[in-house]
């Protein structure tokens, strides 16, 4: 170590102790962000660390990546710096807890699995299911705004989060929202925390509301030639009194690749739109008729109610699509467009049209008729990188031009050296540019992640 690194590593470890201050290369290793490994490595277990180790950046101008479950990294651009990891692993209680006003007060640091047993205990959930559940954790989920196969009934954490307590880039402590659902006070300043990659602030406390947990469960799969008759369906559902929790249309591809990842054969060769109910026995009994009748309307191959076996195997598989299409071939590159279900339909076709051009498989997964995950799939070598990057940027253009809105959530680092993961700046960015100059007016906290340059 350089003694320039060895006065760092005091002068850290004076804030949160020697022991939770990490500088070896094995340790360092494991906070490594597109290739960047930081100097250091901090493990606060307290608001008032946190608060003490951004001041400290902040006076020595030290980028700060907040890192929690490491399950949301691959979002993003490079930094432009990197110096310390902030972990917030060790900041990982229940701070309250009201079953009975459905109301949940968190540290970042705890992961979804963990929450998510402690609520089963009260007959409660917080409808969030993010990937790696096991590791992910509560920060990174609203950080990295996390999408979820049940957003189609809950929404997303911007419907979920009813306050949050943060650090700002010069270690202010501040909070907003509250505690409660019916809660009018103030400015909701907390849901800009939601997606901002920790380019804003540290999040150091969030409050949620809960859910009962449905008393019984069924998936059902309707099988289609093509996408139109699967999102006529989907779209026959939604303007229909049922209810569902989950209404997702895959093409063929991405059922091919969740029947490699668990077994299973359901419609290899289809579309495939999936839909959970939940409730009691006789609402249950009411979407399965209602919906078989509704398939046959729209001219479905198949109508199949799943086992229990099946559907928990098929929603893990929601769950988990981006990392399992990444899994397909280490070149994969995954595209997150949020669209109006008016444009899916020539959004699909252009998309055929280009992966076509471009001799690329493609899996869709289109969850709630409102945001589409793609995955472009070439083989795995540095042979087909090219074609890649060209398909990429072409499908980034077609997606802006189209009015809909990209951005590429996993792809090789040699994708991000090539291109941006982010659409161009749009007429927002100056409001963008002026959140992060009060959040963060030194520019420390994960330089250069978000988009923009931002």
């Amino acid at each position: 170590m350089s003694q320039v690194a060895e006065s760092l590593a005091s002068r850290l470890a004076e804030l949160v102790g020697a022991g939770r201050v990490h500088t070896g290369p094995k340790s360092l290793a494991a906070y490594e962000v597109d290739g960047r490994r930081p100097s250091a490595a901090l493990l606060p277990s307290s608001v008032a660390e946190v608060a003490e180790i951004l001041c400290f950046a902040s006076a020595e101008r030290l980028a700060v990546i907040p890192i929690g479950g490491r399950t949301h990294l691959h979002i993003g651009m490079p930094p432009h710096r990197y110096d310390l990891a902030l972990d917030v692993s060790a900041l990982n209680r229940v701070l309250a807890y009201e079953p009975h006003d459905l109301t949940l007060g968190v540290e970042p640091g705890i992961t979804y699995a963990e929450l998510d047993r402690n609520l089963r205990e009260k007959g409660q959930f917080l409808p969030l299911a993010p990937p790696f559940a096991e590791r992910a954790t509560l920060g990174g989920i609203v950080a990295a705004a996390a999408d979820t196969p049940v957003r189609y009934a809950h929404g997303t954490a911007k419907d979920l989060l009813l306050g949050a307590e943060f650090v700002t880039g010069e270690g202010v402590i501040s909070k907003s929202g509250g505690r409660v659902v019916k809660n009018v006070t103030g400015y909701d300043l907390h849901k800009l925390l939601i997606g901002s990659l920790g380019t804003l602030a540290v999040i150091t406390r969030l409050n949620f509301r809960t859910f009962p947990l449905p008393p019984l469960q069924r998936m059902f799969v309707a099988t289609f030639a093509d996408p139109l008759g699967a999102m006529a369906f989907c779209r026959a559902i939604m303007q229909s009194p049922l209810q569902p929790r989950v209404v997702d249309v895959l093409n063929p591809r991405a059922a091919g690749l969740f029947a490699a990842y668990s077994g299973g054969n359901l419609g290899r060769d289809s579309w495939l739109a999936v839909v959970e109910a939940a409730g009691h026995e006789k609402v249950l009994e009411r979407h399965a008729r209602d919906l078989a009748s509704m398939s046959r309307e729209a001219q479905a191959a198949e109508f199949i109610a799943l086992d229990e076996d099946q559907r928990e195997h098929l929603f893990g598989c929601l769950c988990e699509f981006s990392p399992i299409a990444f899994g397909a071939t280490s070149a994969a590159t995954v595209f997150r467009i949020a669209a109006l279900p008016s444009a899916l339909p020539a959004l699909l076709e252009e998309t055929r049209k280009l992966a076509a051009r471009h001799a690329l498989d493609c899996a869709i997964l289109i969850r709630a008729l409102g945001v589409v995950y793609l995955a472009l799939l070439p083989p795995a070598n540095p042979e087909a990188y090219p074609e890649l990057v060209n398909c990429s940027r072409e499908l980034m253009t077609l997606c802006v031009t189209s009015g809909v809105a990209p951005m590429i959530e996993r792809c090789p680092l040699e994708i991000k050296n090539a291109l941006d993961i982010w659409p161009p700046p749009g007429t927002e960015q100056e409001i963008t540019q002026r959140l992060k100059h009060v959040f963060d007016p030194h520019r420390i906290l994960a330089p250069g992640r978000f988009r923009g340059g931002i």
